[in-house]
């Protein structure tokens, strides 16, 4: 090979390394464009859209499905303004005290009756021997007398003591009770075994009110539990110095004596309504909602009242309709696509 042909195939050999150089960085760039736009997350449309100022969460029907949201239609319903009042469930030991009291006295009074029956009896049979041709002597009369007038005055002691339970109980508990004590009715028998418990409520406002027939408990667990109007408790209440009345309800594994209650007197004219039911509650931030569904895929959450519970979930007059339909299962995944939602968009923002 000549020398020039050498230096011929040297320039096309250089040549096509630097080609192939060239072609190398410019083919980088790309290479490391695909790469990124393969590693990065794929963005999820975003559920939430505002309408007329409310958060309104999007989901079709078929996600509906998968995540399990299930409605229910609300129903009309008509309650009346409820009082609250500060409860007690009451211990029974009082009671118990008073009607072995009351048994006690009963026993001496029928004792001293019965003595006195005997004693009189004596007296008039020796007197009529005294009487008839002296056949018994005057010291036998005299001493049959005594006897006589020492069992009246027993028999006398011993009604007083009967009397003064009994104006005892009647003061403190008031007519019926203590007709149930004195009489040793079946109420007073549900109430000695705590198949029934006695509570006393005090109105809160201080505002004078005629008590229902029936309120509701409201426990330390959330239940709601029906209370049936006794009377009123003649004696006031030590902490709030206000007039107190007594309930009875069944025996309850929540209601314990000594125990601090809620109680709901109704009062007033009654309003309408809606009742949310409690499996529709969804807590967030020290407060509940509860998710309408305002269209076949969309949803707004909507603050629920607390203030008057029912057995099977909260009664409320405002911020829901009768024809609206409630999420009565799904509702908290409701609330974290929402917040999820939220958390996008913001990310998004502040690219």
């Amino acid at each position: 090979m000549s020398k020039k042909s050498k230096w011929a195939l040297a320039i096309v050999v250089v040549t096509a390394i630097v080609i192939t150089l060239v072609w190398a960085f410019l083919a980088r760039p790309n290479e490391r464009t695909t790469e990124a736009e393969r590693d990065r997350p794929v963005a999820t449309a975003s559920r939430l859209v505002v309408q007329n100022g409310e958060a309104v969460v999007k989901m079709p029907p078929a996600d509906q499905q998968r995540n399990g949201i299930a409605v229910a239609p609300l129903t009309p319903t008509a309650r009346r303004q409820e009082f609250r009042a500060t409860a007690v469930v009451l211990s029974m030991q009082e009671l118990n005290d008073l009607r072995n009291r009351y048994v006690s006295a009963k026993a001496q009074l029928q004792k001293t009756q019965a003595s006195l029956e005997v004693s009189h009896q004596e007296y008039e049979r020796l007197e009529g021997l005294y009487q008839h041709e002296r056949n018994a002597s005057a010291k036998a009369v005299q001493a049959a007398e005594g006897t006589m007038r020492a069992d009246e005055a027993a028999n006398k002691a011993a009604q007083d003591a009967v009397f003064i339970t009994e104006n005892d109980v009647r003061q403190r508990w008031g007519p019926r009770v203590a007709t149930w004590l004195l009489d040793g009715s079946p109420e007073f028998d549900r109430l000695v075994r705590q198949q029934d418990l006695l509570i006393q409520a005090t109105p809160i406002s201080g505002t004078e009110i005629t008590a229902p027939p029936t309120a509701s408990i409201q426990t330390a667990q959330g239940q709601i539990v029906s209370a049936g109007l006794v009377s009123r408790l003649p004696r006031l209440d030590p902490r709030l110095q206000a007039p107190s009345f007594l309930y009875v309800t069944r025996s309850n594994p929540n209601l314990i004596p000594g125990m601090s209650l809620i109680l709901l007197l109704p009062s007033g004219t009654p309003v309408q309504g809606v009742v949310i039911p409690r499996d529709a509650v969804v807590w967030w931030n020290g407060r509940a909602w509860a998710y309408v569904q305002t269209a076949a895929d969309q949803f707004v959450r909507r603050e629920v009242s607390m203030e008057m519970p029912v057995p099977n979930g909260w009664f409320t007059a405002m911020g829901f309709s009768p024809d609206e339909k409630v999420v009565v299962t799904g509702a908290q995944q409701l609330l974290s696509e929402e917040f999820r939602s939220q958390l996008q968009g913001a990310g998004e923002e502040a690219k």
